[in-house]
């Protein structure tokens, strides 16, 4: 049996892309710089620098065969990744919104390359199974034979064409095991990545909800952003929940988001920063002398 020829052409992409990096080479290389950048809690630049690597426009999802499945999963599979990572930078941000938006999609994406390549795939790897299933029973029927004609020194040209038909068959048995495990391993990876999102969709969803539900319960505000942001910004005790620097930074540029004209958050984060600096505590009033 010969090798279907568009699986010799799945290889081709990989070649091309050594030329020009993929989205997921990018990812790679630019991961750390965000990192870094949030590291040092310059959480807008993070997301700025993360989102720069988002595409215009989702890759097409080419169905045709199977080798346009493995480079459409491949573009896709980029590019949630790229928008993972730009997910967490606009949640460091304070852009929750923006976040559940980027995790989201990228769930989509992970979720249509596992449902593109599961029927054609399983129904591939069954193929090949069932291929080097046959395989080996021929050569398992023909076993004494080709161990004579391999112990042979010499070989007429009909033992020749025989033997070289039983190598063929055990070549085919390898080439078989390796198709089946490619493409099982392409079957395994959409599925785990089509699941993998969902944790990071429910954190936004989470943190979302949680933010309204204390919005809608701050009864002086009536239900407004503006005058939650304001309450919660003039309480020390709020700042200091938040934990470490990074916490409070994360809160802070959360509230920023919410209302960007509220000269205290903006203050707060200045102070942050080492823009600016806080001003001393105030000193409890002295008594004045009895008469």
């Amino acid at each position: 049996m010969r090798t279907p020829a568009f699986l010799s052409c799945i290889l081709l992409p990989a070649a091309l892309m050594a030329q020009a990096p993929s989205l997921g080479d990018r990812v790679k290389a630019e991961r750390p710089v965000v990192e870094k950048l949030m590291a040092d809690l310059n959480y807008p630049e993070a997301r700025k620098h993360a989102e720069a690597l988002l595409p215009a426009t989702r890759p097409v999802f080419d169905k045709k065969d199977n080798t346009t499945l493995v480079q459409s999963v491949a573009a896709n599979l980029d590019m949630a990744e790229a928008l993972r990572l730009a997910a967490e930078a606009a949640d460091s941000a304070g852009a929750w919104e923006k976040a559940l938006e980027y995790a989201k999609t990228a769930k989509s994406l992970a979720g249509e390359c596992y449902e593109g390549v599961k029927v054609p795939f399983e129904q591939t790897v069954a193929w090949y199974k069932q291929s080097g299933t046959r395989a080996k029973q021929v050569l398992d029927e023909n076993a004494d034979r080709i161990k004579e004609l391999k112990g042979k020194s010499v070989l007429d040209p009909g033992e020749r064409q025989e033997l070289d038909l039983a190598l063929g068959v055990e070549k085919e048995i390898v080439d078989s095991a390796k198709w089946v495990k490619f493409f099982q391993t392409y079957l395994d990876v959409t599925k785990r990545e089509s699941e993998a999102y969902d944790p990071l969709v429910k954190v936004m969803e989470d943190k979302i909800k949680g933010e309204a539900d204390q919005v809608a319960e701050y009864k002086a505000g009536k239900g407004e952003v503006s005058k939650w942001v304001e309450a919660v910004v003039s309480s020390p005790a709020y700042l200091e929940a938040q934990g470490d620097k990074a916490g409070r930074a994360r809160w802070l540029y959360r509230l920023a988001t919410l209302d960007p004209e509220n000269k205290k958050v903006q203050h707060q984060l200045d102070i942050l920063n080492g823009k600016a600096v806080a001003a001393p505590p105030a000193k409890p009033g002295k008594k004045g002398k009895q008469a």
